[in-house]
């Protein structure tokens, strides 16, 4: 199947023009991690961790299996990406005040990474966080792109590589770097919403590659909310 990317750049330079970096929020009590794992049969599973802002505890946990609506393409993850994630946003029901996404958010060639696909699309605060960079030029600890101040560059843990921090709307950068800081847990990478996201959704990927797809749905009858309550702790091990 071929894929239009001019007209994929045209819908992100629509979904860019629509970012407001100012921080559009006033309290934070609930945060959100998003990830996405991939399977063998490329299956999209994304997870989203909703937590209590203050304490970190773990409110709700959903899961969300689609297949893959296209093949990788540099600089168009969000459309890989991203309707599995809204399908798990829209899925919660404890709605975060913000969202902390694994991935960039303007900082990106078109302006439009995942954080800002979902950003925009959920009028919500997201902070993009990533572990690589694929634009822009590092200046001390800021990213700049096409002239452009476009996002931080945050060093969580002392002998790995830093993240790059950027927002995908409603946020400053300033802002989005602090509150990564904040949501750290040592010895942890990323914050600790990505973190959580992402070991679920690495289990469970792990899980249908093991058992099937069928095996998945009858495992789902059980409460996520009980199973994943019962086995958050357990998803903290490694150090992403």
């Amino acid at each position: 199947m071929s894929y239009k990317t001019n007209k994929l750049k045209t819908i992100m330079q629509g979904i860019a023009s629509n970012v407001i970096l100012k921080d559009e929020f006033k309290e934070v009590n609930t945060v959100a991690g998003f990830d996405v794992s991939f399977t063998n049969d490329n299956k999209v599973v994304c997870a989203v961790v909703v937590f209590d802002a203050k304490t970190l505890d773990v409110i709700e946990v959903k899961k969300v299996i689609k297949d893959s609506p296209m093949p990788f393409i540099p600089g168009f993850l969000a459309f890989r990406k991203g309707p599995a994630m809204l399908e798990a946003y829209y899925s919660l029901d404890n709605e975060p005040d913000l969202l902390f996404i694994e991935g960039t958010g303007i900082l990106h060639e078109e302006k439009c990474g995942l954080a800002t696909y979902l950003g925009v699309e959920l009028e919500k605060p997201t902070i993009g966080v990533s572990a690589k960079i694929n634009c822009g030029e590092i200046k001390g600890e800021d990213i700049i792109f096409n002239g452009e101040f476009v996002g931080k560059v945050v060093k969580t843990r002392e002998y790995a590589n830093p993240l790059y921090v950027s927002p995908g709307n409603l946020i400053t950068i300033e802002t989005a770097a602090k509150l990564v800081k904040e949501f750290i847990i040592p010895p942890h990478k990323m914050p600790e919403p990505i973190h959580k996201a992402h070991r679920a959704a690495k289990k469970k990927a792990k899980f249908i590659q093991e058992n099937g797809h069928e095996e998945v749905k009858k495992e789902e009858e059980v409460s996520e909310y009980d199973m994943d309550k019962k086995t958050m702790n357990d998803l903290t091990v490694g150090t992403y």
